[in-house]
């Protein structure tokens, strides 16, 4: 492990931290939406992809970047396009729309966060209680907010005038996620385990997050896998969208129920 890349900096031929958590997250994310699109009901795909949730909307917060880059607005535009063509549903709108709603954000919220003693803790009680009416609008709503605060803190926590208020915030943050977790699927008591400890795992990594290059790593792996890596790290954003047009697209007839064209909701259900 060495030096710090630059968000800023042209792709490096090495493997980065970034590009190691991003494709831990899309595997975990691909195993996720088989489960809802292909084996709706059997809640274990379920169970083993919200351990990957936080990834996402942390690396929103921690990133000093706020530009919204046409492709996020494509993006966002055709998985909303898909939706409303193969017959499915409005609301919520896809977390590409989330993401961006949190880049226009993030930066207003937590200014004031980061100088009031109790303000992360008012503004993080607030998102947690609409968290799940808010989730009927973009998908994981405040939720998805509150673990991109803990990425903002983990990014700018030396701006906190007490140095546990970062640990304590990455509790609440794995908490009130676990708490949604549990409200919103009919998990079983090893599936929320599962949850938990998976989650946990996850976030006290992500606690400890640095941006930097792993050059033993790179020369360790086999060139196949790390390119595969750096091709996941590198290009998250059309894995998402591509696997999930192709999933919307086929999931119906795989499961014989073809799709009713343009005869979409308003609301999922």
């Amino acid at each position: 492990m060495t030096a710090v890349p630059s968000e800023s900096d042209p792709p490096s031929p090495y493997i980065t931290s970034y590009d190691l958590i991003k494709a831990f997250a899309v595997v975990i994310m691909i195993i996720d939406h088989v489960g809802a699109y292909y084996f709706p009901g059997e809640n274990w795909w379920r169970a083993v992809g919200r351990v990957g949730f936080p990834i996402w909307f942390f690396l929103v917060g921690y990133s000093t970047g706020r530009a919204i880059p046409p492709l996020l607005w494509g993006g966002a535009i055709a998985l909303l396009g898909v939706n409303l063509l193969t017959g499915s549903y409005l609301f919520p709108l896809n977390a590409l729309f989330t993401i961006i709603l949190i880049r226009l954000s993030i930066d207003k919220i937590m200014e004031p966060v980061v100088t009031g003693r109790w303000l992360i803790w008012i503004f993080g009680a607030i998102f947690f209680v609409i968290a799940i009416p808010t989730m009927l609008v973009s998908e994981y709503g405040t939720q998805a907010l509150i673990t991109a605060m803990f990425g903002y803190a983990v990014r700018h926590r030396d701006r906190f005038p007490n140095p546990n208020t970062v640990f304590d915030f990455m509790v609440f943050a794995f908490v009130t996620f676990v708490a949604t977790q549990y409200l919103t699927y009919n998990f079983t008591l090893p599936q929320i385990a599962c949850v938990i400890l998976g989650t946990l795992a996850v976030r006290y990594v992500l606690y400890n997050f640095k941006p930097c290059y792993f050059l033993d790593l790179h020369e360790k792996l086999p060139g196949v896998l790390t390119r595969l890596i750096r091709f996941m790290g590198k290009r998250t954003l059309e894995i998402y969208i591509a696997h999930l047009i192709l999933f919307k697209l086929t999931a119906p007839y795989v499961l014989d129920k073809p799709i009713k064209w343009f005869e979409f909701s308003l609301f999922f259900s």
